[in-house]
């Protein structure tokens, strides 16, 4: 079965023949279409994630899966041929978070696809039942594939975790593969949205779809979006992660608002201003991936129209590293997308 996978950190992947999975009870047996590119993937391949020191080599990367059903078990429990992504976090159901609803942040997880276990670098994969959605007819598995944590992270950020409503002043700061659809999920919860990003084709592709976009470096950017949201924004969610998008944040955040943390780096710490914190009283939360219940909601977004999944490029699976190499560089605009099996 074909795969590109990693060998070694710092070297390219490479295109290796890897075992057939078995499918087992409870289980579905999925032909990868597509499978989309995270800057998480670019971390796992370049050995910059918490487990890269244990993590057993060679290593198939790739969570952002879509694929057709090929055999279920038991038989007949999903469709042949249905289309359907993958919901990559694979929970123990047993730890205090899952039992408190938290199957996201699960502390004992039973696989984490394409972070720790193979992922959809490669031909097929065997998913459990219960970890994948089907995908609406009107979603082609290019546009779908990103639906999974580009989509649902956004999702999670602004509606769960940020509470956007209509009238909200909202501000996405990075407007990469999750805040381009943050920014169109916030709209289209009745936010009045602006995004910032040094990119200027990031900032275009968001004015195609009908959305203000700002130079994140530029010194009349924040003071457009003070004058804009008339005492600072409800709602900051800051996809990037970094110490100075942080204090950008702070400056742009309203007495009583919201800023919600995507981003991260490894080892990194950032500090916020504890007076402002306190006597402002600025929620400062954090946002990891979605909930299974959260990713049906955020895949009838783009059913119905309201949301555009955004593609930047598509090319084979053996053209990986160069879609890797784009991202390193910045050059990406919502998600670059493998066709694994010749979809196109």
């Amino acid at each position: 079965m074909r795969a590109m996978a990693v060998t070694r950190y710092g070297d390219p992947l490479e295109p290796l023949d890897v075992e057939e999975p078995t499918l087992m009870p409870g289980h579905a047996l999925v032909e990868i279409a597509t499978c989309s590119i995270c800057y998480s993937d670019v971390k796992t391949i370049r050995g910059k994630m918490p487990y890269s020191e244990n993590l057993q080599l060679p290593h198939v990367p790739g969570h952002e899966i879509c694929g057709r059903i090929v055999a279920t078990d038991p038989v007949g429990a999903m469709e042949e041929g249905t289309l359907v992504v993958v919901y990559h976090l694979w929970s123990c159901g047993r730890c205090a978070r899952c039992r408190a609803g938290d199957e996201n942040i699960c502390t004992e997880a039973r696989a984490w696809v394409g972070f720790t276990d193979p992922g959809g670098f490669q031909e097929r994969i065997v998913v459990p039942l219960d970890r994948l959605a089907e995908v609406p007819p009107n979603v082609d598995p290019i546009h779908a594939a990103p639906m999974t944590c580009a989509l649902g992270t956004a999702y999670r950020s602004v509606v769960t975790r940020g509470g956007v409503r209509p009238g909200d002043h909202v501000v996405v700061i990075g407007l990469g593969g999750v805040g381009i659809h943050a920014l169109q999920i916030a709209r289209s919860a009745g936010g009045h949205v602006v995004g910032l990003d040094p990119s200027e084709r990031a900032r275009n592709v968001a004015a195609d779809m009908g959305l203000t976009a700002h130079p994140a470096n530029d010194p009349e950017s924040e003071p457009r979006i003070a004058a804009r949201t008339k005492g600072g924004a409800d709602i900051v969610i800051d996809v990037v992660g970094h110490q100075e998008t942080i204090d950008q944040a702070y400056r742009l955040v309203r007495p009583g608002g919201r800023i919600v943390t995507v981003g991260y780096t490894l080892g990194g710490h950032l500090e916020v201003p504890s007076a402002r914190t306190a006597l402002e009283e600025i929620e400062v939360v954090g946002s990891r991936y979605m909930q299974r219940h959260e990713l049906h909601k955020a895949i009838s977004l783009v059913a119905s129209g309201a949301v555009q999944i955004v593609i930047d490029s598509v090319r084979p699976l053996e053209e990986a590293n160069d879609a890797i190499e784009a991202m390193e560089r910045g050059e990406v605009v919502g998600r670059a997308v493998l066709d694994v099996t010749g979809t196109r």
